[in-house]
């Protein structure tokens, strides 16, 4: 557990917590057990609950993980005093490091940051969380990006497997933040109760900084559906084209076998066969026809 110590406020915050790290937050402010068990593993959802002196927060982000291409929830819990603030979290979260460090190194904005009350300690690292999960949706943007750039390059095939690695990301990104509209909503109102009417203002920017994270994720999800109705469109048109060749193929390719199956009939052998020269002549007229429909296919470009 590491700590930084304000004017008013001070902030604890543990990575990996161990028994001695629970057992030290419990000296911190009498929480409820059920509060204690929850703090040793990750929650299912997000949330915040309001106690006798304290809230309790669970928030869920996401980050891209590009081993398996998509985005990965990442958890953070805190615990508000009116003048603690102890954040849990089971890794490393870069944006939490890095206000941390910052106001470590800078005693004026830790004395302003954690002056007062937890309010504005808690806005700033709400505010890195909504701003770490408008860089994550780059990767979505890059991809949806390189899709549009690509799909009338005849590279239908390829794109499915690119489209639905797209779609992937977009829904997991969707499934971890898709209660957070709620949570920001409920930190409004609740936020009052505990702080006071002046968290108002905070909490009501908190809410407008997360809903483009909401919109954009939606308008990348329109363009990829878009995209991949189109690139179904083209598919199906090259599927055509190829069927449509390997027809025409076909049928140039059965006309010297129609040449050789009439020729086994009696009548038609005994022609043939009465001289060379008939026999050469009917196969070279039949191979001529053979060209010159594939001449003709070839500039209506059928073939």
């Amino acid at each position: 557990m590491r700590s930084l110590k304000g004017k008013n406020v001070t902030w604890y915050d543990v990575v990996k917590p161990t028994e001695e790290d629970i057992a030290e937050i419990e000296k911190l402010h009498d929480i409820h057990p059920l509060i204690v068990e929850e703090l040793v593993r990750t929650s299912s959802r997000t949330r915040i609950e309001h106690y006798d002196g304290y809230l309790f927060i669970v928030y869920h982000f996401p980050e891209y993980d590009p081993i398996a291409k998509t985005s990965r929830r990442t958890e953070l819990d805190i615990i508000v005093t009116k003048n603690k603030i102890i954040t849990v979290h089971y890794e490393q979260i870069k944006q939490l490091d890095s206000l941390f460090d910052y106001l470590a190194k800078d005693a004026k904005q830790r004395n302003l940051v954690l002056s007062g009350d937890s309010l504005l300690g808690v806005y700033y690292a709400f505010q890195r969380a909504i701003s770490f999960s408008l860089r994550q949706l780059r990767h979505i943007e890059e991809g949806v990006a390189a899709v549009a750039r690509d799909i009338f390059n005849g590279k239908e095939e390829e794109l499915l497997k690119e489209i639905s690695s797209i779609k992937r990301n977009i829904i997991d990104y969707r499934l971890i933040i898709h209660s957070n509209e709620k949570f920001f909503a409920q930190l409004h109102e609740i936020g009052q109760k505990f702080w006071g009417k002046r968290s108002a203002i905070y909490t009501a920017t908190l809410i407008n900084e997360d809903q483009p994270v909401h919109r954009n994720l939606a308008n990348y999800y329109e363009t990829i559906e878009s995209l991949e109705t189109t690139n179904a469109q083209l598919l199906d048109a090259e599927t055509n084209r190829v069927m449509k060749k390997f027809t025409v193929s076909a049928f140039l390719a059965s006309l010297p076998l129609y040449f050789v199956f009439f020729s086994e009939f009696q009548y038609i052998h005994e022609i043939l066969a009465s001289t060379p020269a008939r026999f050469w002549t009917s196969f070279t007229i039949v191979h001529l026809i053979v060209l010159a429909l594939w001449m003709n296919f070839k500039r209506k470009k059928i073939l």
